[in-house]
């Protein structure tokens, strides 16, 4: 839309000198009327001519306005994408490594779990059999 609308000012602006060449005369009694009559169909078509090349630089100029724009806005979002999936492994690295972490930590919790049960029952049997052969006897 604002492409659109650039380009409409830009046709306007371009267009408003030749608008005022063409609208302009000479003063009736300086030249007769055939002179001024060929005159004006010369300037006319000299200002047509020049109109079209005004054109169709206006239109190569705006083409390469929007595609540098579009380049330019492009290599942006490229840019902040790259940012972005950077971002998202690093976070993904940092949450494996935390996970990684939590499990051995659980690990270590377990193996000291079972270390402690183990010794709590081999004192406990032993105590007991000493009970027992006391009460045999």
């Amino acid at each position: 839309m604002t492409q659109n609308l650039q380009t409409l000012i830009l046709t306007a602006c371009l267009a408003l000198p030749v608008v005022a060449w063409a609208q302009e005369s000479t003063a009736p009694g300086d030249v007769d009327a055939g002179t001024t009559m060929a005159s004006q169909e010369t300037d006319l078509g000299t200002l047509q001519a020049e109109l079209a090349n005004v054109e169709a630089e206006r239109q190569r100029l705006a083409q390469r306005l929007a595609g540098s724009a579009d380049t330019q806005e492009l290599e942006r979002l490229r840019e902040a994408n790259r940012e972005l999936q950077n971002r998202q492994i690093e976070n993904d690295m940092q949450a494996r490594a935390s996970l990684e972490k939590q499990r051995q930590q659980w690990f270590m919790i377990g193996g000291g779990s079972v270390l402690v049960s183990l010794l709590v029952g081999f004192m406990l049997a032993r105590s007991s059999k000493r009970k027992r052969n006391e009460w045999i006897n």
